[in-house]
Protein backbone atom coordinates (compact mmCIF):
# COMPACT_ATOMS: atom_id res chain seq x y z
CA UNK A 1 0.00 0.00 0.00
CA UNK A 2 1.27 3.46 -0.89
CA UNK A 3 0.66 6.52 1.26
CA UNK A 4 1.12 10.24 1.44
CA UNK A 5 2.15 11.42 4.89
CA UNK A 6 0.90 14.96 5.44
CA UNK A 7 2.00 17.46 8.02
CA UNK A 8 -1.00 19.29 9.50
CA UNK A 9 -0.34 22.93 10.45
CA UNK A 10 1.05 25.00 7.59
CA UNK A 11 0.44 22.19 5.08
CA UNK A 12 -3.26 21.24 5.27
CA UNK A 13 -4.47 24.16 7.35
CA UNK A 14 -3.31 27.66 8.19
CA UNK A 15 -0.84 27.80 11.02
CA UNK A 16 -1.92 29.94 13.95
CA UNK A 17 1.26 31.65 15.26
CA UNK A 18 2.99 28.67 16.88
CA UNK A 19 0.08 26.38 17.78
CA UNK A 20 -3.51 25.82 16.80
CA UNK A 21 -5.09 25.92 20.25
CA UNK A 22 -8.66 26.91 19.41
CA UNK A 23 -10.96 24.78 17.26
CA UNK A 24 -12.67 27.97 16.02
CA UNK A 25 -9.39 29.02 14.38
CA UNK A 26 -9.08 25.88 12.26
CA UNK A 27 -8.93 27.18 8.67
CA UNK A 28 -8.20 24.61 5.98
CA UNK A 29 -6.38 25.77 2.85
CA UNK A 30 -8.75 25.69 -0.14
CA UNK A 31 -6.20 23.57 -2.05
CA UNK A 32 -6.24 20.86 0.63
CA UNK A 33 -9.69 19.57 -0.28
CA UNK A 34 -8.87 18.93 -3.94
CA UNK A 35 -5.36 17.69 -3.14
CA UNK A 36 -6.57 15.04 -0.71
CA UNK A 37 -9.42 14.03 -3.04
CA UNK A 38 -6.88 13.57 -5.84
CA UNK A 39 -4.65 11.41 -3.64
CA UNK A 40 -7.69 9.36 -2.55
CA UNK A 41 -8.72 8.83 -6.18
CA UNK A 42 -5.23 7.58 -7.07
CA UNK A 43 -5.21 4.94 -4.35
CA UNK A 44 -3.01 6.63 -1.74
CA UNK A 45 -3.64 6.28 1.97
CA UNK A 46 -3.59 9.80 3.38
CA UNK A 47 -1.96 9.87 6.78
CA UNK A 48 -1.46 13.00 8.88
CA UNK A 49 1.70 12.99 11.03
CA UNK A 50 1.99 16.04 13.24
CA UNK A 51 4.18 17.22 16.10
CA UNK A 52 1.94 18.81 18.73
CA UNK A 53 4.24 19.84 21.57
CA UNK A 54 1.55 22.29 22.69
CA UNK A 55 0.23 19.35 24.74
CA UNK A 56 3.60 18.63 26.35
CA UNK A 57 4.05 22.34 27.04
CA UNK A 58 0.72 22.44 28.87
CA UNK A 59 -0.91 24.82 26.38
CA UNK A 60 -3.58 22.39 25.20
CA UNK A 61 -5.22 19.30 26.70
CA UNK A 62 -4.84 16.14 24.65
CA UNK A 63 -8.64 15.76 24.43
CA UNK A 64 -8.84 19.24 22.86
CA UNK A 65 -6.16 18.28 20.34
CA UNK A 66 -8.22 15.20 19.48
CA UNK A 67 -11.28 17.43 18.96
CA UNK A 68 -9.30 19.63 16.55
CA UNK A 69 -8.07 16.56 14.66
CA UNK A 70 -11.61 15.12 14.50
CA UNK A 71 -12.95 18.43 13.19
CA UNK A 72 -10.22 18.51 10.54
CA UNK A 73 -11.16 15.02 9.34
CA UNK A 74 -14.87 15.90 9.37
CA UNK A 75 -14.45 19.17 7.45
CA UNK A 76 -12.34 17.43 4.83
CA UNK A 77 -14.82 14.53 4.55
CA UNK A 78 -17.70 16.98 4.04
CA UNK A 79 -15.96 17.94 0.80
CA UNK A 80 -15.15 14.30 -0.10
CA UNK A 81 -11.50 14.42 0.98
CA UNK A 82 -10.70 11.40 3.19
CA UNK A 83 -7.89 11.30 5.74
CA UNK A 84 -7.27 7.67 6.72
CA UNK A 85 -5.51 8.37 10.04
CA UNK A 86 -4.04 11.15 12.12
CA UNK A 87 -0.99 10.42 14.26
CA UNK A 88 0.38 13.05 16.58
CA UNK A 89 3.29 13.46 18.95
CA UNK A 90 2.09 15.28 22.08
CA UNK A 91 5.52 15.37 23.73
CA UNK A 92 7.75 18.30 24.61
CA UNK A 93 10.88 18.40 22.41
CA UNK A 94 13.05 17.71 25.48
CA UNK A 95 11.20 14.44 26.22
CA UNK A 96 13.35 12.47 23.74
CA UNK A 97 10.36 10.41 22.61
CA UNK A 98 10.49 8.15 19.55
CA UNK A 99 7.49 9.72 17.83
CA UNK A 100 8.49 13.37 17.39
CA UNK A 101 9.49 14.14 13.81
CA UNK A 102 12.16 13.78 12.50
CA UNK A 103 12.08 10.48 14.41
CA UNK A 104 9.98 7.80 12.81
CA UNK A 105 7.62 6.52 15.52
CA UNK A 106 4.46 7.88 13.88
CA UNK A 107 5.53 6.51 10.50
CA UNK A 108 6.28 3.08 11.98
CA UNK A 109 2.87 3.00 13.65
CA UNK A 110 1.16 3.89 10.35
CA UNK A 111 3.17 1.24 8.46
CA UNK A 112 2.07 -1.41 10.94
CA UNK A 113 -1.59 -0.37 11.04
CA UNK A 114 -2.04 0.31 7.31
CA UNK A 115 0.55 -2.07 5.78
CA UNK A 116 2.27 0.80 3.97
CA UNK A 117 5.35 0.52 1.79
CA UNK A 118 7.53 3.52 2.68
CA UNK A 119 9.54 3.33 -0.54
CA UNK A 120 6.30 3.83 -2.52
CA UNK A 121 5.21 6.70 -0.27
CA UNK A 122 5.62 10.47 -0.05
CA UNK A 123 5.89 13.08 2.71
CA UNK A 124 4.48 16.61 2.31
CA UNK A 125 5.37 19.26 4.86
CA UNK A 126 6.45 22.83 5.46
CA UNK A 127 9.26 22.28 7.97
CA UNK A 128 12.77 20.90 7.96
CA UNK A 129 11.86 18.00 10.27
CA UNK A 130 9.20 16.88 7.76
CA UNK A 131 11.85 16.57 5.06
CA UNK A 132 14.36 14.89 7.40
CA UNK A 133 11.74 12.40 8.59
CA UNK A 134 10.67 11.61 5.03
CA UNK A 135 14.24 11.02 3.93
CA UNK A 136 14.97 8.85 6.98
CA UNK A 137 11.85 6.80 6.23
CA UNK A 138 12.90 6.28 2.60
CA UNK A 139 10.02 8.30 1.14
CA UNK A 140 10.06 10.98 -1.54
CA UNK A 141 9.66 14.40 0.05
CA UNK A 142 7.88 17.58 -0.93
CA UNK A 143 8.34 20.93 0.76
CA UNK A 144 5.30 23.20 0.48
CA UNK A 145 5.87 26.94 0.58
CA UNK A 146 2.79 27.55 2.72
CA UNK A 147 3.13 27.84 6.50
CA UNK A 148 6.83 27.98 7.38
CA UNK A 149 7.85 26.66 3.94
CA UNK A 150 9.52 29.84 2.69
CA UNK A 151 11.74 30.01 5.80
CA UNK A 152 12.43 26.28 5.62
CA UNK A 153 13.55 26.56 2.00
CA UNK A 154 16.27 28.96 3.10
CA UNK A 155 17.41 26.81 6.01
CA UNK A 156 17.56 23.66 3.86
CA UNK A 157 20.11 25.21 1.49
CA UNK A 158 22.95 23.78 3.57
CA UNK A 159 21.27 20.51 4.52
CA UNK A 160 22.21 17.17 2.98
CA UNK A 161 18.47 16.32 2.99
CA UNK A 162 16.96 18.20 0.08
CA UNK A 163 13.29 17.84 -0.80
CA UNK A 164 12.58 15.93 -3.99
CA UNK A 165 10.21 18.70 -5.02
CA UNK A 166 9.29 22.20 -3.83
CA UNK A 167 5.58 22.96 -4.27
CA UNK A 168 3.75 26.24 -3.90
CA UNK A 169 0.97 24.44 -1.93
CA UNK A 170 -0.49 21.01 -1.17
CA UNK A 171 -2.40 20.75 -4.47
CA UNK A 172 0.77 21.47 -6.43
CA UNK A 173 2.44 18.70 -4.38
CA UNK A 174 -0.41 16.25 -5.09
CA UNK A 175 -0.17 16.89 -8.84
CA UNK A 176 3.59 16.24 -8.71
CA UNK A 177 3.01 12.95 -6.85
CA UNK A 178 0.47 11.81 -9.44
CA UNK A 179 2.90 12.64 -12.26
CA UNK A 180 5.66 10.68 -10.48
CA UNK A 181 3.52 7.59 -10.06
CA UNK A 182 1.79 7.69 -13.47
CA UNK A 183 4.85 6.21 -15.15
CA UNK A 184 5.24 3.36 -12.64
Amino acid sequence: MKAVFLDRDGTINHEESNYLLDLKKLKIFDESFEAIQLLNQHGFKTIVVTNQSCVGRGLLEERDLQKINSALKKKLAERKARVDSIYYCPHHPNDQCVCRKPKLGMFEQAVKEHKISLKKSFVIGDREFDIHAGKAAGCKTILVLTGAGQQTLGSLKHSPDQPDFVASHILDAAHWIIRQTASQ
